[in-house]
Protein backbone atom coordinates (compact mmCIF):
# COMPACT_ATOMS: atom_id res chain seq x y z
CA UNK A 1 0.00 0.00 0.00
CA UNK A 2 2.89 2.37 0.75
CA UNK A 3 4.15 1.87 -2.80
CA UNK A 4 0.87 3.05 -4.28
CA UNK A 5 1.10 6.32 -2.38
CA UNK A 6 4.64 6.90 -3.62
CA UNK A 7 3.92 5.69 -7.15
CA UNK A 8 0.94 8.04 -7.60
CA UNK A 9 2.87 11.32 -7.42
CA UNK A 10 5.78 9.86 -9.39
CA UNK A 11 3.44 8.70 -12.15
CA UNK A 12 1.79 12.12 -12.19
CA UNK A 13 5.19 13.81 -12.35
CA UNK A 14 6.26 11.66 -15.27
CA UNK A 15 3.01 12.32 -17.13
CA UNK A 16 3.22 16.07 -16.47
CA UNK A 17 6.90 16.31 -17.37
CA UNK A 18 6.17 14.69 -20.75
CA UNK A 19 3.60 17.41 -21.41
CA UNK A 20 5.85 20.27 -20.30
CA UNK A 21 9.37 20.47 -21.72
CA UNK A 22 12.02 21.78 -19.30
CA UNK A 23 15.21 23.54 -20.42
CA UNK A 24 18.15 24.74 -18.31
CA UNK A 25 18.99 28.44 -18.50
CA UNK A 26 21.54 28.75 -15.70
CA UNK A 27 22.62 27.38 -12.36
CA UNK A 28 19.47 26.31 -10.50
CA UNK A 29 17.29 28.11 -13.08
CA UNK A 30 15.14 26.47 -15.74
CA UNK A 31 12.36 27.22 -18.19
CA UNK A 32 9.20 25.16 -18.34
CA UNK A 33 7.51 25.23 -21.75
CA UNK A 34 3.72 25.01 -21.48
CA UNK A 35 2.91 23.56 -24.92
CA UNK A 36 -0.25 21.84 -23.71
CA UNK A 37 -1.94 24.75 -21.96
CA UNK A 38 -1.54 23.08 -18.58
CA UNK A 39 -3.07 24.65 -15.51
CA UNK A 40 -1.26 25.92 -12.44
CA UNK A 41 -1.28 22.54 -10.66
CA UNK A 42 0.46 20.78 -13.55
CA UNK A 43 2.98 23.59 -13.99
CA UNK A 44 3.93 23.61 -10.31
CA UNK A 45 4.17 19.80 -10.40
CA UNK A 46 6.55 19.92 -13.37
CA UNK A 47 8.53 22.74 -11.73
CA UNK A 48 8.95 20.62 -8.60
CA UNK A 49 10.24 17.71 -10.66
CA UNK A 50 12.48 20.05 -12.66
CA UNK A 51 13.97 21.46 -9.47
CA UNK A 52 14.55 17.99 -7.97
CA UNK A 53 16.19 16.82 -11.20
CA UNK A 54 18.57 19.78 -10.92
CA UNK A 55 19.63 19.14 -7.32
CA UNK A 56 17.09 21.03 -5.24
CA UNK A 57 16.18 19.72 -1.81
CA UNK A 58 12.57 19.06 -0.78
CA UNK A 59 12.63 22.11 1.53
CA UNK A 60 14.04 24.50 -1.12
CA UNK A 61 11.67 27.13 -2.48
CA UNK A 62 10.97 27.42 -6.22
CA UNK A 63 10.42 31.01 -7.40
CA UNK A 64 8.69 32.20 -10.57
CA UNK A 65 11.18 34.69 -12.04
CA UNK A 66 9.71 35.20 -15.52
CA UNK A 67 6.57 34.42 -17.50
CA UNK A 68 6.35 34.84 -21.28
CA UNK A 69 3.40 34.44 -23.59
CA UNK A 70 3.65 32.23 -26.67
CA UNK A 71 4.21 35.36 -28.78
CA UNK A 72 7.14 36.47 -26.58
CA UNK A 73 8.74 33.06 -26.12
CA UNK A 74 11.40 31.54 -28.35
CA UNK A 75 9.64 28.18 -27.85
CA UNK A 76 6.35 29.25 -29.46
CA UNK A 77 4.46 28.43 -26.28
CA UNK A 78 3.87 30.06 -22.91
CA UNK A 79 6.98 29.69 -20.73
CA UNK A 80 7.72 29.97 -17.03
CA UNK A 81 11.22 30.52 -15.66
CA UNK A 82 11.84 29.11 -12.18
CA UNK A 83 14.80 29.21 -9.85
CA UNK A 84 15.56 27.57 -6.53
CA UNK A 85 18.65 29.74 -5.91
CA UNK A 86 17.18 33.26 -6.18
CA UNK A 87 19.24 36.43 -6.33
CA UNK A 88 18.61 39.26 -3.87
CA UNK A 89 16.59 41.08 -6.56
CA UNK A 90 14.44 37.99 -7.12
CA UNK A 91 13.91 37.59 -3.37
CA UNK A 92 12.79 41.22 -3.21
CA UNK A 93 10.02 40.35 -5.73
CA UNK A 94 8.90 37.30 -3.76
CA UNK A 95 5.24 37.22 -2.83
CA UNK A 96 4.12 35.29 0.19
CA UNK A 97 0.73 33.65 0.31
CA UNK A 98 0.27 33.22 -3.43
CA UNK A 99 0.90 30.24 -5.66
CA UNK A 100 -0.42 31.81 -8.86
CA UNK A 101 2.12 30.52 -11.36
CA UNK A 102 1.67 33.49 -13.70
CA UNK A 103 2.83 36.03 -11.09
CA UNK A 104 6.52 36.93 -10.84
CA UNK A 105 7.64 36.25 -7.28
CA UNK A 106 5.19 33.43 -6.56
CA UNK A 107 6.94 30.58 -4.80
CA UNK A 108 6.41 27.20 -3.22
CA UNK A 109 8.65 24.66 -1.55
CA UNK A 110 9.64 21.73 -3.74
CA UNK A 111 7.60 19.54 -1.39
CA UNK A 112 4.52 21.71 -1.83
CA UNK A 113 4.97 21.75 -5.63
CA UNK A 114 5.19 17.94 -5.54
CA UNK A 115 1.88 17.78 -3.66
CA UNK A 116 0.33 19.51 -6.69
CA UNK A 117 1.17 16.32 -8.64
CA UNK A 118 -1.25 14.36 -6.49
CA UNK A 119 -4.00 16.92 -7.16
CA UNK A 120 -3.15 17.01 -10.87
CA UNK A 121 -3.37 13.24 -11.15
CA UNK A 122 -7.00 13.28 -10.04
CA UNK A 123 -7.83 16.06 -12.48
CA UNK A 124 -6.46 14.38 -15.62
Amino acid sequence: MGLAIVAGPLAAQQKTSKRNQVADVGAATFVLVNKWGSGDQSIWCAAGKGALDRGAAWKDRIYVVDVQSAAQSQYGAETFTFTFRPTQDQLAQAKSGTSAVREIGSNLTVNSANRRCQRDMGAT
